[in-house]
């Protein structure tokens, strides 16, 4: 069963005049619907009856409190963002400038997740001689209509944007075909030959430096099997396991600009025997869920990163698990959060992790890379989280030495 707007006394739909609810199913993440909800100024984008918004109060998009206007089907109209509950809930109240009848009228929106994306729920109700006269006798089911074309295109719009991301996957898998084939132009054909940034060390600068990796490395030294992929807004994470300059793990970020590659990180460690609880690097669920919010396990996850691993309060551990569910993928240890805690006080007689340079997510899947060092030596910090019920179910990841400067083949930095 779906959730509804939460309604103001006043505008309930029991009391109401008119009243209109639509909704429709999605198969987008919750966060790629919200964002299009948000972004009032461009809802022309995908609906153009809603071509005359006009945020007032200076955010960049809606927010609890927000002032805007809008013109509808010739009406203008002031408008105050009432509730804002990221990739959950929206509404507002409106009145219409020069009605001298004191009408109003209240919107709402309620996205749920679902395993094939989300369902988006509009209702609307409408008080006042205005709305009665313009609404209820000239033209009876006009909110309806208005409505159910906008939840449809919104949908569409949502649906679109979910396959671009889908498409910036699939060519990355491309690349990576490329790169294992030694094929150099299936390995670029989605990289922008002018604006690429190399962030590999072990690779120079620009897409001429990736040619040369490709030419120069044995066949054998170049294959890999993606195993996880996933995006967030312009950004692909990939996990991979196989064979590349010696390494057998990988985790590797692309960012797009217009459909090419623009920006690429590389992280690797060696491979390792299943640890003490029977897991390996690689294994476990590979594809994210997307009925899970995104951003609400971007913050669990950042805040758990920051309190124990930056500032150390190993204190507050168990409020970020479950009891002692925690399944781990690190070589030599052992399941649970007990296990991990003993671990964590060792380790961090070693290491201090310094500063979060990424956090990137979808689903239930987050992606933590973070700088700092290792017995002095500076290294990048990488992780995956598994997140289930908003506690830290699952933790892939591993330190990687940066190399020494006089070894980098380009100057633009790990991370």
């Amino acid at each position: 069963m779906y959730n509804h707007v939460i309604w103001p006394h006043q505008y309930d739909p029991k009391t109401s005049a008119i009243y209109a609810l639509n909704d429709i199913d999605v198969n987008a993440p919750p966060e790629v619907v919200w964002k299009l909800l948000v972004n009032a100024e461009n809802w022309s984008s995908y609906f153009p009856a809603e071509d005359q918004v006009k945020i007032l109060t200076g955010e960049p998009e809606l927010a609890l409190g927000t002032k805007y206007s809008r013109v509808t089907v010739g009406f203008p109209m002031h408008l105050i963002v009432t509730e804002c509950v990221p990739d959950r809930r929206l509404a507002w109240s409106t009145l219409v400038d020069g009605d001298e009848t004191g009408s109003s009228a209240y919107h709402g929106w309620v996205i749920t997740p679902t395993d094939t994306g989300c369902h988006v729920l509009s209702e609307e109700t409408q008080q006042g001689p205005f709305f009665l006269e313009e609404l209820g006798r000239k033209n009876p089911g006009a909110l309806y209509g208005y409505h159910q074309e906008w939840v449809e295109s919104l949908a569409r719009a949502a649906e679109k944007d979910t396959a671009k991301a889908t498409s910036n996957i699939e060519r990355v898998l491309t690349v990576f075909a490329g790169i294992s084939a030694g094929d150099v132009g299936a390995a670029t054909q989605y990289i922008d030959h002018t604006r690429f940034v190399q962030h590999n060390p072990y690779a120079a600068t620009g897409v001429e430096g990736l040619m040369q990796f490709i030419r120069q490395s044995p066949r054998d030294q170049l294959q890999l099997t993606v195993v996880r992929a996933f995006q967030d807004g312009p950004y692909v994470v990939t996990q991979a396991k196989g064979q590349r300059s010696g390494r057998n793990v990988f985790f590797d970020i692309f960012r797009f600009e217009d459909g090419l590659v623009v920006e690429h990180w590389a992280f690797s460690t060696m491979d390792a025997p299943p640890n003490q609880s029977g897991h390996t690097q690689t294994d476990g669920p590979t594809q994210p869920k997307l009925s899970e919010d995104t951003e609400k396990n971007k913050s669990i996850v950042r805040e758990y990163y920051e309190t124990i691993h930056i500032s150390g309060d190993h204190s507050k551990i168990p409020q970020y698990f479950s009891g002692d569910h925690c399944i781990r993928h690190e070589p030599g240890v052992r399941d649970g959060v007990t296990a991990f805690k003993r671990d964590l006080a060792e380790l961090v007689k070693h290491r201090s992790i310094d500063e979060i340079k990424f956090v990137l997510g979808q689903g239930d899947f987050v992606f933590i890379a973070a700088k700092g060092s290792h017995k002095s030596a500076p290294s990048v910090y990488i992780d995956l989280y598994r997140v289930e019920d908003e506690k830290i179910a699952e933790r892939w990841g591993f330190p990687e030495q940066t190399p020494p400067r006089e070894e980098w083949k380009n100057n633009n930095g790990m991370l």
